[in-house]
C-alpha cells in the first residue's frame, strides 16, 4: 500500500509539472527547485525519525 501511494504522488507531481509547463514554461524551474527542496527535507525528516 505505501508503494501505491508513493507511485500515485510521483505521477501526480509529474502531471502537475507537465501541466505547468504547458501553461507557463518560465515557471517550471523555480517550482522544480522548490519540489526538490521539499522532497529533500522530507527524506531527511523520515531518516531522522526512523
Amino acid at each position: 500500500m505505501p508503494l501505491a501511494a508513493a507511485l500515485f504522488f510521483f505521477v501526480a507531481t509529474g502531471a502537475g509539472l507537465i501541466g505547468l509547463a504547458l501553461v507557463d514554461p518560465r515557471a517550471v524551474p523555480p517550482v522544480t527547485g522548490t519540489c526538490a527542496v521539499i522532497l529533500t527535507l522530507a527524506a531527511l525528516a523520515a531518516v531522522t525519525l526512523r
